[in-house]
């Protein structure tokens, strides 16, 4: 965990210089440019990173301040580093589109004669013509996409923490008259800590509360970078109910902390019943309801090779000792819906996982359209899938990662009835 804090420091760092350095070769262009003025454009950076070290670093979890310093100090912060980090994302874009131009021209200055002959073209008034003119694109693109990230920054800050009630109605093929209309409520990725206090997990328990669902299902992720902060959520829950059961399973934010930790305090504090690599038989109606949970693992990445060998001992567990299984609808609580392919194969009816966030910033969104960093790792980010009789629903979760900010994806708790 410290190597991914260490990783991520050094590139949001990277892509800050970036920032600062082409905001100076461009001021340098101008009339108003001054030596000095680099030590006053470089103060932002370092009176904001110092904070986000301090904060994240020295402080950590024990760093509870008041809404109002949250409000006035907090933010900014936050919208700044944002703001930096997608400036300094579109500026290296923009750089590695110029690299296979630029560099056959880079190894040709390495020659007097061509050398010479790259000044000369470059002083040709059309050439100069075209370069002032793609420079005054690029300028004014970087522009338009600064304060794109500013706004964009600011509003997803404000609306972080905005969640929808979605309802959907799932077809299980075959499934029994008696158990059509039972109802689950799922919510996923809390993440307890900064961005997600015990208050706040309180009024969602109270939402959850008031679906008077049949069964309530969270797939991982109870903290976020502190194991402690579970106790947060084990206080905050523990009036959740429904009647048949409040059931989870632990995703890698619970795993890259201590799992063993985030589970004994769940088991003995709250009304959830953790299912690590286990199952729970519920009747309703005189029908049989499997709950399925696997762990995710510190290890565990897109291919999820950890996760699907658990799942299959635990199959093999069911196929020979229940003798309902293999008739009955089966529920899997699994934390990363990467392996969706995989358990589709084992005719799953219905799988609830989150951990994408549903992207959590997703600059652009058009019907099934996600342009996300979620997007670039599965084609399973949100919403309903299904393959043959399986049925998968990614949720976009509660919390947030990295900073509270999300845009076009609100927080989701979602009511599924069962058709």
């Amino acid at each position: 965990m410290k190597f991914f804090f260490t990783f991520s420091l050094l590139i949001l760092l990277g892509l800050q210089a970036l920032v600062y350095f082409t905001f100076i070769n461009y001021w340098k262009t101008t009339k108003f440019y001054k030596p000095s003025h680099r030590w006053w454009a470089l103060a932002p950076f370092i009176l904001f990173d110092i904070s986000m070290i301090t904060v994240n670093l020295v402080w950590g979890r024990n760093f509870a301040p008041p809404e109002w310093f949250r409000t006035y100090f907090m933010y900014p912060f936050y919208i700044w580093m944002a703001a930096t980090f997608f400036i300094g994302i579109w500026l290296l874009i923009g750089k590695v589109i110029k690299l296979p131009f630029q560099l056959p021209v880079w190894i040709a200055k390495i020659f007097r004669p061509l050398r010479e002959k790259i000044h000369h073209l470059r002083e040709r008034r059309t050439v100069k013509t075209i370069s002032y003119s793609r420079r005054k694109f690029v300028r004014y693109a970087t522009m338009g996409i600064s304060a794109y990230a500013f706004g964009g920054a600011s509003y997803g800050l404000l609306k972080h923490d905005s969640y929808q009630i979605d309802y959907k109605d799932i077809k299980i093929e075959n499934l029994p008259a008696e158990l059509k209309g039972t109802t689950i409520t799922l919510i996923s990725d809390i993440h307890a800590g900064q961005y997600m206090n015990e208050r706040e997990m309180r009024e969602y328990a109270d939402v959850v509360n008031g679906l008077e669902s049949d069964i309530i299902c969270i797939p991982g992720d109870f903290v976020n970078f502190d194991s402690r902060d579970v106790h947060n959520v084990t206080r905050a829950f523990r009036d959740m109910k429904a009647k048949y059961g409040v059931y989870g399973s632990l995703g890698n934010h619970d795993f890259f902390q201590d799992a063993d930790y985030v589970s004994k305090a769940l088991l003995n504090d709250s009304p959830v019943q953790l299912l690590r690599n286990e199952h729970r038989k519920i009747t309703i109606n005189g029908k049989d309801l499997y709950m399925m949970g696997v762990d995710d693992t510190i290890g565990s990445g897109a291919k999820m090779e950890e996760v699907l060998k658990y799942y299959g001992a635990m199959d093999e567990y069911l196929v020979k000792n229940e003798a309902t299984f293999s008739d009955s609808p089966k529920v899997l609580l699994c934390h990363k819906p990467y392996g969706f392919d995989i358990l589709a194969e084992k005719n799953i009816d219905l799988i609830l996982s989150g951990h994408t966030h549903g992207g959590q910033v997703v600059p652009i969104k058009f019907g099934n359209f996600n342009l996300s960093f979620a997007a670039s790792v599965s084609k399973y980010i949100e919403g309903l899938y299904k393959i043959g009789k399986s049925n998968m629903y990614v949720s976009r979760g509660l919390g947030s990662v990295g900073l509270p900010i999300r845009i076009n994806c609100p927080p989701e708790i979602t009511k599924i009835t069962l058709v």
